[in-house]
């Protein structure tokens, strides 16, 4: 059972278990005790060629202190918290004549650390994501989220906001090694993620079809479509699949097919064919996969009960699950990018996400050398 499993063995969904400790085998027999040919004490036990302290044991080659072992090639768990200290601020940055509000966590390192560029879903806000920016910046990242303009009742075009975000990258370039700046010279602008949820996550796609400053986009349940009465392609664009071959920068995917059909408002809050999956189908260049079965798609931010959750049915998932394991494989994913750790791939590709798989967390599959 791997670390993020026993993460979440204490929620109620799954209710795993860790495994216990195995028995020790019997001290006083040949080939099983302690003391004798194959113990703790000879040839091959504990102190000598194939035991704890040599050549395959626990501080050897294979071992978990070196090349292959539980603490070299899978690296930290990136469910647990980080370890830079982090601070929240805010700022404002202009773009079409509008002022935007910013949220800001900071690692306290001077750094300079990689940016995430965070985009909300539709109707909310970063305080919904919270919990995201807290988590990633622990792990040595300068989190930007803004809060993007538009309502049900006073729509802004997808194509303005990815404007609005291309102005943000623009301030962000500017801002980054300024150390009087509000990101106070912490931010590696050179090393930048666009990612979001719903409709953030489509306008992260948007934005990285056509600039090339993204080194990465991670799309939780993005939706391509539009509000329910969209008006003109030129204004909302579609992504997936018109403009996801302009997009080299490696992807990541997470999402949920609950609500493929109609909600509350009549129409379905990730509608089957302009959903996550149909991102990936269309991606062009590395991209991961992850669907959480059962989510429902305001699982994935803080508040599932926000006042415009309602419009989204529920899932059958335990949204604090969902809601660690997505930031969980976010972290991941970000390491394995950004900073070209491979050790995280066991987290999105390997021996974790296999038992991840396993344990009914997730249902993942990647393409293109990812």
């Amino acid at each position: 059972m791997t670390r993020l499993t026993c993460l979440f063995a204490a929620l109620p969904l799954f209710a795993l278990g860790c495994p216990a400790a195995s028995a020790p085998s019997d001290d006083d027999d040949a080939t099983t005790d302690d003391d004798d040919a194959t113990d703790d004490d000879d040839a091959t036990d504990d102190d000598d060629a194939v035991d704890d302290d040599d050549a395959v044991d626990d501080d050897d080659a294979v071992d978990d202190d070196d090349a292959v072992d539980d603490d070299d090639a899978a690296g930290p768990d990136p469910a647990d918290p980080g370890a830079y200290a982090t601070t929240s601020s805010s700022a404002t940055y202009t773009s079409a004549g509008v002022s935007i509000p910013l949220a800001l966590t900071l690692p306290d390192d001077p750094g300079p650390h990689p940016v995430v560029v965070f985009l909300h879903g539709f109707q909310l806000g970063p305080a919904n994501y919270a919990s995201y920016a807290n988590h990633v910046a622990s792990w040595g990242y300068v989190v930007v989220m803004p809060e993007l303009p538009g309502t049900l009742i006073i729509p802004v075009t997808h194509t303005a906001l990815a404007t609005h975000v291309v102005d943000l990258l623009d301030w962000v370039d500017a801002q980054g090694a300024d150390p009087n700046g509000p990101l106070l010279g912490r931010a590696d602008a050179a090393s930048l993620a666009l990612a979001g949820h719903s409709m953030g996550g489509k306008i992260s796609m948007l934005v990285a079809s056509s600039d090339a400053r993204a080194d990465a986009v991670f799309g939780i349940d993005p939706v391509d479509a539009g509000p329910p009465f969209t008006l003109t392609p030129d204004e909302y664009p579609s992504v997936a699949p018109e403009l996801m071959s302009s997009i080299t920068a490696p992807i990541g995917l997470v999402g949920e097919t609950t609500n493929a059909t109609a909600g509350g408002l009549g129409q379905a809050c990730a509608p089957a064919d302009e959903n996550f999956q149909q991102y990936y189908a269309a991606a062009a260049g590395p991209a991961l996969e992850i669907e959480v079965p059962g989510a429902g798609h305001m699982s994935f931010q803080d508040d599932p009960n926000c006042g415009v959750c309602w419009t989204c049915p529920a899932g059958t998932d335990d949204p604090a699950v969902t809601l660690a394991g997505t930031r969980a494989w976010m972290t991941a994913f970000l390491e394995y990018t950004l900073r070209a750790d491979a050790s995280f791939a066991t987290w999105l590709t390997g021996a974790e996400m296999t038992a991840d798989e396993a344990a009914g967390l997730a249902v993942a599959r990647s393409k293109n050398a990812f």
